[in-house]
């Protein structure tokens, strides 16, 4: 995605300050700010997960799709200071519960600080928002104040003023945001799982983002449902749903996530791998010597439109 930026240390900053590296992301900020065919003749062993899902929350609906953050990032680019001071105005942030709700930008860029920094705790939004991009790799409390510091005298420039600085930080991590590529955890909604026959692990169905109609897949082992990458040689296919006309969408064959990001497939940390898949499309696992499998992206529920005033003529939706 090309992104714009006004000189090489934005280009930078948009770049690292994002919530994971393979996250896809619909962003909100209130009041204006950023807003093939099917193939029926596979011989394939067919099970069917639940089609239809009922979201348990109501999110706002975003002002465009995969921003990104590259609005607000530019923000995040102005003058930075001379100053390495550490005080803020800044709300301190709130690190009291691991499993935060992912609504905002804050809660999965904390959530990942706190994997990556378990030692540390931020002291305020710009902090949370400058680890995010996990460049530090020290496991020190001073190496890690000592790198803040610095990336907080770049990011304030001439200008010396760090107030900027941290209420764009604020304005970033308060947006809403609409997630793809997260791994489940324990008690999330939407989360299936279904043994593959004939083998040690599990598809495992996680939902992404809810206005683009995106869920994720990836395998785990059965015996305990911790996540592999590619744990056997197998091709997987995405095309249109039973109730999808033939013709209208292709089957395709598909590629982990993290590939879209550049990351070679060799390179994708252990347990991370996954794949986008959509609401209601109909995918094919293949496996050399094994009889395929197949099953249906379950289909989100969402909220009913509002009725145009106009006069409807009604047809038959299946004939």
């Amino acid at each position: 995605m090309a992104r714009t930026s006004r000189d090489e240390s934005s280009t930078r900053h948009v770049k690292r300050h994002q919530p994971y590296n393979s996250v896809k992301t619909i962003v909100t900020l209130p009041k204006g700010g950023l807003e093939s065919a099917s193939d029926s003749s596979f011989d394939s062993y067919t099970k069917t997960l639940p089609r239809k899902v009922s979201a348990t929350t109501a999110r706002p609906k975003a002002s465009s799709k995969s921003r990104r953050l590259q609005d607000i990032q530019d923000a995040l680019s102005e003058p930075r200071s001379a100053n390495g001071a550490s005080t803020s105005t800044s709300p301190p942030c709130n690190t009291t519960s691991f499993l935060t709700p992912r609504e905002t930008v804050r809660d999965v860029c904390l959530e990942g600080v706190r994997k990556r920094y378990s030692f540390y705790t931020p002291k305020n939004d710009f902090e949370i928002l400058s680890l995010n991009d996990g460049l530090y790799k020290g496991t020190s409390v001073e190496g890690i104040v000592k790198y803040l510091e610095n990336d907080l005298k770049e990011m304030t420039g001439k200008s010396g003023n760090p107030e900027f600085v941290f209420r764009r930080a604020t304005k970033c991590l308060d947006a809403k945001a609409d997630f793809t590529g997260l791994k489940p955890r324990p008690g999330d909604f939407g989360v299936f799982i279904q043994p593959i026959p004939d083998s040690d692990y599990s598809v495992r169905l996680f939902p992404g983002s809810k206005y683009a109609s995106e869920y994720c897949l990836d395998f785990v082992l059965t015996a305990t449902g911790e996540p592999e990458n590619s744990p056997f040689e197998f091709s997987l296919f995405a095309g249109p749903g039973p109730t999808v006309p033939l013709g209208t969408t292709p089957t395709v064959g598909l590629r982990p996530l993290e590939c879209s990001f550049g990351i070679p497939i060799d390179k994708i940390p252990p347990g991370t791998e996954k794949f986008l898949l959509r609401d209601g499309q109909l995918c094919t696992l293949r496996r050399p010597g094994h009889k395929d499998v197949q099953f249906t992206i379950p289909i989100r529920q969402r909220a009913e439109p509002p009725k145009p005033d106009v006069n409807i003529l009604e047809f038959p939706q299946f004939i």
